[in-house]
């Protein structure tokens, strides 16, 4: 039955609720080639990135416990060698999984697109190649959107230095372009253009369109929130558990092997839960730069006129 439904097009323009739904029904559509290939990718980031977190929220346990102890320890021992390196483990592992899982969802949206049937009976040698350009493409990204950043901290602080209302006008004109930045990703990896021509079509595009940009980021972060909460509740309440067991009995309870291995699971849990709900931040932001296209380039009218000898 689904497979008789009409194929959802990216180039449309959209109100902003047909948009949701646009997104909504892709994602119902696909939802098992979209969780079966996210797992094999993204689980064992989450197994590594979980062990890192979880020897992070160990520290906070030892100093927990410390504190109950009356501080007969140095407390700021738990920050040393173990706590930089768990950290560090769980900045890199948050930014693969990240690149892993946005790389993917565009590769499958792409192929949907092209292949007639759909996503029906993809494999992963068809995900592949536009999976490793697609990684490439948002590192590079990544790295840009980095030195802007940088770049526009610096401008700021120097600014404020002179004289501190400068924010007043800086920091909304930074939130103000921050915004379309969010279609640069799927400008610069669903065509094939340059860097720096992806990033002027960016805020074409991003400023014609600010206001469905803005609230596509708003209403699917609100989405990807309420569900990210849902998945961290058994987290949390472990750890709760495994707090107070630490305040009663001096620390006993932070050594715990069953413990320490439930919390281990709930964090895998945790963050394999983040990761997929930020599907829907992603694919919302695929149908509103197809309606940001439509709307400023008329995409769909040139190709018509472009295949008009072939109708």
């Amino acid at each position: 039955m689904e497979s008789q439904k009409p194929k959802i097009a990216m180039y449309v323009k959209r109100p902003f609720g047909e948009k949701l739904n646009a997104s909504f029904d892709f994602i119902k559509e696909n939802w098992k080639q979209l969780l079966k290939y996210a797992t094999y990718l993204i689980l064992p980031v989450c197994l590594l990135q979980a062990a890192n977190f979880s020897g992070l929220m160990g520290g906070m346990t030892d100093l927990t416990a410390m504190q109950a102890g009356g501080m007969g320890d140095d407390p700021l021992s738990v920050f040393g060698p173990s706590f930089a390196f768990n950290y560090a483990g769980l900045v890199f592992f948050s930014f693969l999984g990240a690149l892993l899982l946005t790389s993917l969802i565009y590769a499958m949206i792409r192929l949907y697109i092209e292949r007639e049937e759909r996503l029906n009976g993809i494999l992963f040698n068809d995900i592949k190649p536009l999976l490793l350009r697609n990684i490439k493409r948002l590192f590079i990204i990544g790295v840009f959107c980095s030195f802007l950043f940088l770049l526009a901290v610096i401008i700021i602080v120097l600014l404020a230095v002179l004289t501190p209302f400068t924010l007043l006008l800086t920091l909304p004109l930074l939130f103000a372009f921050a915004i379309p930045l969010a279609l640069m990703a799927p400008i610069y990896l669903f065509e094939d253009i340059s860097l720096m021509e992806a990033f002027r079509k960016t805020f074409r595009l991003g400023f014609a369109t600010w206001g469905g940009v803005f609230l596509i980021l708003i209403v699917m972060g609100l989405i990807a929130s309420v569900l990210q909460g849902i998945v961290s509740i058994p987290w949390y309440i472990i750890y709760i558990v495994k707090m107070v067991f630490t305040m009663s009995d001096g620390g006993e309870a932070g050594s715990s092997v069953g413990l320490n291995f439930a919390q281990y699971l709930f964090s895998v849990l945790m963050l394999y839960g983040s990761y997929l709900s930020a599907i829907f931040t992603v694919v919302g932001l695929v149908y509103q730069y197809g309606h940001a296209s439509e709307v400023v380039d008329s995409i769909t009218v040139e190709s018509d006129i472009d295949n008009f000898d072939k109708l």
